[in-house]
């Protein structure tokens, strides 16, 4: 495994004071997430196959998110040849529909979110990107970002100002997101 992230290191670091404990003081959540941490950095632990596999999963998608830069992008073809990067689409899905449910425990959520690249929702990821790449072409610049530009940047904003009005005027856009696009420093609405 490569060297752990800074997110990854602090939580490595508070659940080893946690392993140290006596079980009896800990927290089933705090056992739990104890026991997944034991596999996490430690393939020779005893654990629960389902916690091995959870954890050699989580292991195969950080690996591949470090050595291509991104998280597995889905194949467009139908059907969906069985290739490892979209097994592991398949497995970000999964720990996606699991999160929502309510099934990890506090270091799941923790250790998916140290993987580089991987977002809960990664469409408000992006939207939240986007909004903050207005901003700051507003502050850098002065003025609003153009849909007829010589940068593509600036027209990739542009054009995401403008779906933003459309969805909005159509009643489409989600009303948080409309109130952030209203109190922003930079306002698109």
């Amino acid at each position: 495994m490569s060297t752990p992230t800074a997110a990854l290191a602090a939580l490595w670091s508070e659940y080893t004071a946690l392993s140290d404990q006596p079980s009896r003081l800990l927290s089933l959540e705090q056992r739990r997430g104890v026991e997944y941490y034991l596999a996490d950095i430690n393939p020779d632990a005893a654990s629960r196959p389902f916690v091995r596999r959870w954890i050699d999963r989580v292991h195969e998608l950080e690996s591949f998110a470090v050595a291509s830069g991104r998280m597995p992008l889905a194949d467009r073809r139908r059907p969906r040849p069985a290739t490892a990067e979209q097994s592991l689409v398949d497995a970000v899905a999964y720990f996606r529909q699991v999160h929502v449910a309510g099934g990890y425990c506090d270091y799941q959520v923790r250790r998916l979110e140290a993987v580089p690249g991987f977002a809960w929702s990664p469409r408000d990821a992006r939207w939240a990107t986007m909004l903050a790449a207005h901003q700051q072409f507003w502050a850098d610049h002065g003025f609003a970002p153009r849909r007829r530009s010589s940068d593509p940047a600036e027209v990739a904003i542009g054009r995401w100002v403008a779906q933003q009005r459309a969805l909005h005027s159509r009643g489409r856009l989600q009303p948080a997101r409309a109130d952030r696009l209203r109190h922003a420093a930079f306002r698109v609405l």
